[in-house]
């Protein structure tokens, strides 16, 4: 099984350690001259010669997604591996997800979250009803953006830059998406408060304040997201008719097992064949910020 990974940032480096696990068989595509891989391509050009491949995990800048999702579909890979999220706007979102449809391509949007341990559990008892009805649900992340990634300048990385698709909303887009995943439903979007208030190098938004509505159950959903935490911290809250729960970050397992499984998932996808794609909801998740944002300022 040979496996491409295009983009070594932090991500693509975890990513490609965990598939160490499952293969050597790896190529990296990506131009930066302090790693030493045995099998690294700087050009499109060499990376299509290696193949064929059997999935490729694109771990490039948000705004590069799409355009590399079709060339990738061309190369007829088995499965494609996106990180979150799918793109920085919705142009050509439509037609990408007919084009992998038409090539049988599956492709699995990186939703880490959904690999989660202690969600697993919390999705366990929200199903189980013994938190009754459920009212709300507050999430709330914050990231030191200028110590996030270690040993990288926070101004040059791509969470800096509106037009690489930056700014906590969908650099930190996890925390809109799992909120519907623990409910089994959909989130409408409503409100919210956008803004850049530090003195931070970037020409995005740093902090977001969010409200949605579950279609379904009905649940009001607050999604908070900043840059500027110090230390980073994730909180969820949930209130329901016969109880609360509440999770933190400083109660997690070990991160990089989440990242694992994530892993083994698309794995699986490449050597069975089997057709899955979450391109609906990634691009719903997309569509929800680019309203929010439209609408929040």
């Amino acid at each position: 099984m040979k496996v491409g990974i295009i983009g070594f940032g932090s991500i693509g480096k975890r990513h490609y350690e965990n598939l160490l696990l499952h293969t050597k068989n790896i190529v990296v595509l990506s131009k930066r001259k302090d790693v030493n891989l045995p099998h690294q391509v700087e050009n499109w050009q060499d990376f299509k010669k290696t193949g064929p491949y059997g999935g490729i995990i694109i771990a490039n800048e948000t705004s590069k997604h799409v355009a590399t999702i079709k060339k990738c579909v061309a190369l007829k890979p088995r499965a494609l591996f996106v990180e979150k999220p799918l793109s920085h706007n919705l142009k050509d979102l439509n037609a990408l997800v007919e084009l992998l449809r038409k090539n049988r391509t599956s492709v699995f949007v990186g939703y880490c979250f959904h690999f989660f341990r202690p969600f697993f559990k919390i999705k366990k008892i929200i199903k189980s009803g013994k938190l009754g009805k459920i009212y709300y649900m507050r999430v709330s992340v914050g990231q030191d953006l200028k110590e996030w990634r270690p040993g990288r300048d926070y101004g040059k990385i791509y969470s800096a830059k509106k037009e690489f698709g930056g700014g906590v909303m969908l650099d930190l887009v996890h925390d809109i998406n799992y909120p519907a995943w623990l409910l089994d439903d959909v989130l409408a979007p409503k409100r919210a408060l956008v803004r850049k208030m530090s003195d931070l190098k970037i020409n995005t938004e740093d902090i977001a304040e969010n409200i949605f509505i579950a279609q379904r159950t009905g649940v009001m959903v607050s999604v908070h997201q900043d840059y500027l935490r110090i230390p980073g911290r994730r909180f969820l809250e949930i209130v329901g008719s016969k109880g609360s729960l509440m999770w933190d970050s400083s109660d997690a397992e070990d991160r990089n097992k989440m990242y694992q499984r994530e892993i083994n998932f698309f794995v699986g996808l490449v050597k069975s064949g089997k057709y899955f794609s979450n391109m609906e909801e990634a691009i719903r998740d997309v569509k929800n910020v680019e309203y929010l944002k439209k609408h929040g300022r």
